[in-house]
């Protein structure tokens, strides 16, 4: 429901008559205006191919130098034909220029400004019709308004005219004479019938009722406190308004109103208008005439504001307008009719409509759906004396009338503007045909020369300027062929020369594999001599000693990692290194078996490790490889982190996808050198990692086993004073590196 709003005073107020002691009353109704009113992962499957790493041939600069010669060549011949064609549109001996000839492209801008035309038109129209629409709907809320307050004014006129009878006067002086009560209950109850209202009660100067001419007659209970009574017996004045009756109140009045509310609406309160006149004696208030009007279910009321308004007239078989009556935010009395053809009441406005009108107390205009179509309306509030917003006062009008006035015109206006335009261009295109044939020759060849086909030619058929272009593009053709039979022959020559270097990157790869590999098993079994030796299992060794071999240990340690780099590096290279996927009990087989080993680094740097993975975790992963990407990630935490800091192990699920965290306490890697750590021989630079010896492989290796098994890997920086490295997996796994050729359930040895 569109929400447009706009200004009005409210209507509803309570109307107060001053009434002079003398039998002659005169009342002059008053409405109190108040308020302001309105017019409202698992990620993306990825198959990356392991880079290669290859020597950048010292030839490739001869194929560089030649595509450059033939960019600046082709930029020479495109500018000496951009000006041939500018020489051949200027005026030239006695031929027919052809800017001569586009000039009658004017046709075309003739059509842009009738588009203009049409689109400023269209918004002016659909302006319009939105602005008419809502000020109509405002005058009909208006006219409503006048008719609801016009009802109130002739219940409170027949009241004043009850209360100058002489036979009520008469009454009040002697409450006991039994056939004066008979006789004037019975002149009321007339009066009620012909007033067709559901209350009319006389009360006594203490607002206590004497009687009441609807059955079953009760009398006796006192009303001062009822806010009509009240004002009426404080101010001498007559008063009327709209106020709401609980259920006990419209028991006390009687029979079938609490039936007469459910049946019409559902609620057993009622809203009603009500007027009191007073009722004076030589100045003094003697008494007081009742009269009320029951809403709930009162279709008369709505039927005369819709006749008033709309004259009953309907649209397409739709009601051009419609009326209703609210209590709150329920419909009590409306000519709207639902699916069946009876009057919707018991339905109620929609939440966006009360909270404007009934709680913030301004009026609604927009678009309404209104059971099966839209109509434009307006929700006034209704209130009762004291001011309380009570209920709501609606009128719409069917906005299909308003949408097919505004589609007639369209299509009226844009008939004329097509039809222009469709001439316009008959024209236009009678005009340029015989121009434009030669230069769609000249396109045709240029599609011809872009796709390769160096050998076509422009067929040339005319002397004039056109003709002067075909040629000039002939000629460059001809260039370009010649340039293209050089470019050819060199381009053989560097398919040679790159066989040759892939030869010579294929033996320098598998050089490297040999040479770490033989360099691995001898390191290992140096290394495993010196630590004995360290510990004291050959001997103790005094301090000097004992520094003096940790610091080659150390250099062992970093050597051994390094060849466990470039072994790997090699195997990645090589695509040896496969992706074999079995279902894996992570922490037993992959994270303890890595924590152990780094045991003693964790000692000597005292840095304490929180290991949250759950240890029953499983799922389909290479085991060997994961333990490279945990060895690496744990190793960098104890090369990089604080010493005696926390290092954390940790996992978050999701239904797609495990996310591992390997965390540790020190410096947070600048966001600037975030994109540095995964490539490849890639170290960061920085006084807090002097010192830090490393291959610049390690996180490299990482990624590319992460995206094998289909899973990514990244840092986090967010954190001062944590490094956080997470990577995620599928719960099922199933992407594999490009050189990682066989899936199988076991690993090849």
């Amino acid at each position: 429901m569109k929400d447009t709003l706009s200004r009005k005073p409210s209507y509803g107020k309570a109307m107060i008559r001053k009434v002079p002691a003398s039998s002659s009353q005169t009342a002059t109704p008053s409405t109190d205006p108040s308020g302001s009113v309105g017019t409202g992962d698992l990620p993306e499957e990825t198959s990356t191919a392991l880079p290669t790493a290859k020597v950048h041939p010292q030839g490739h600069s001869h194929s560089h130098e030649a595509l450059v010669k033939l960019r600046k060549r082709w930029s020479e011949i495109r500018a000496w034909t951009i000006s041939k064609f500018r020489l051949a549109t200027r005026p030239h001996g006695d031929r027919l220029q052809l800017q001569t000839k586009f000039n009658l492209g004017i046709i075309l801008a003739f059509a842009m400004l009738a588009i203009g035309i049409s689109i400023v038109t269209v918004s002016w129209l659909n302006h319009n019709t939105i602005r008419e629409a809502e000020r109509r709907v405002n005058l009909y809320i208006r006219s409503s308004w006048e008719i609801y307050n016009g009802r109130l004014e002739r219940l409170l006129s027949a009241t004043e005219v009850l209360a100058q009878k002489k036979m009520v006067r008469d009454l009040l002086s002697s409450p006991q004479d039994e056939a004066l009560l008979n006789m004037v209950r019975q002149n009321l109850e007339t009066t009620r019938i012909e007033q067709n209202v559901e209350v009319l009660n006389l009360l006594d100067s203490q607002g206590r009722v004497l009687l009441r001419t609807r059955l079953p007659q009760t009398s006796g209970d006192l009303l001062s406190d009822k806010q009509i009574i009240s004002l009426a017996l404080s101010g001498g004045s007559s008063v009327g308004g709209t106020v709401i009756l609980e259920k006990d109140g419209l028991e006390t009045e009687g029979a079938g109103l609490v039936e007469q509310c459910v049946q019409n609406g559902g609620d057993a309160r009622g809203m009603m208008l009500v007027t009191a006149a007073p009722i004076l004696e030589n100045g003094e208030l003697i008494g007081i005439v009742q009269m009320g009007s029951l809403l709930n279910g009162a279709t008369e009321e709505v039927d005369r504001i819709r006749d008033a308004v709309f004259e009953d007239e309907t649209y397409k078989g739709k009601p051009l307008g419609t009326a209703t009556i609210f209590m709150g935010d329920l419909r009590i009395s409306t000519n709207v009719l639902d699916s069946l053809g009876e009057p919707a009441v018991g339905t109620r406005a929609s939440p966006e409509v009360a909270e404007r009108v009934l709680h913030e107390g301004a009026s609604w205009t927009g678009r309404a759906w209104v059971v099966d179509t839209w109509y434009l309306a307006q929700y006034d509030p209704i209130r009762d004396p004291d001011g309380n917003i009570i209920g709501m006062l609606y009128v719409g009008e069917l906005e299909q009338i308003y949408l097919d006035m505004r589609t007639q015109a369209l299509v009226l206006l844009l008939t004329v503007v097509l039809a222009g335009m469709a001439f316009s261009f008959f024209v236009f295109y009678l005009i340029t045909r015989g121009v434009l044939g030669p230069v769609e020759e000249l396109a045709v060849a240029t599609t011809r020369l872009a796709d390769g086909d160096l050998a076509y030619r422009v067929p040339i058929r005319t002397g004039d300027e056109v003709g002067d272009l075909g040629r000039s593009f002939n000629k460059m053709a001809q260039h370009l062929e010649i340039h293209q039979l050089a470019i050819e022959q060199q381009r053989q020559a560097l398919k040679t020369l790159n066989l040759e270097l892939e030869t010579t990157n294929r033996n320098y790869m598998e050089m490297l594999g040999f040479v770490t590999h033989e360099l691995k098993n001898p390191l290992a079994s140096a290394t495993l001599s010196l630590h004995t030796v360290k510990d004291g299992y050959l001997g103790e060794l005094n301090t000097a000693q004992k520094r003096s071999l940790e610091s080659v240990a150390s250099s062992l340690d970093y050597f051994y990692d390094m060849i466990k780099n470039y072994l790997d590096l090699s195997r990645l290279e090589k695509g040896e290194l496969k992706v074999h996927k079995t279902s894996i009990n992570l922490v037993p087989e992959v994270v303890e078996p890595i924590l152990l080993g780094l045991a003693q680094g964790f000692r000597e740097k005292e840095m304490g490790v929180e290991n949250q993975i759950p240890s029953e975790l499983k799922l389909r992963a290479d085991r060997d490889l994961l333990r490279i990407v945990f060895d690496n990630l744990l190793s960098n935490a104890i090369k990089y982190g604080r010493q005696g800091g926390r290092v954390v192990l940790d996992l978050n699920e999701s239904d797609n996808e495990l996310i591992f965290g390997v965390c540790n306490e020190g410096e947070s890697i600048p966001p600037e050198k975030v994109g540095l750590l995964f490539q490849k021989f890639s170290r960061l630079d920085g006084p807090e990692y002097a010192g830090k010896k490393g291959t610049g492989l390690g996180l490299f290796i990482c990624k590319e086993i992460i995206d094998g098994h289909g899973g990514k890997i990244w840092v986090e920086t967010a954190d001062a004073g944590w490094t956080r490295f997470r990577f995620s997996l599928a719960r099922r796994v199933h992407g594999t590196l490009d050189q990682f050729k066989g899936d199988s359930d076991e690993r090849e040895h």
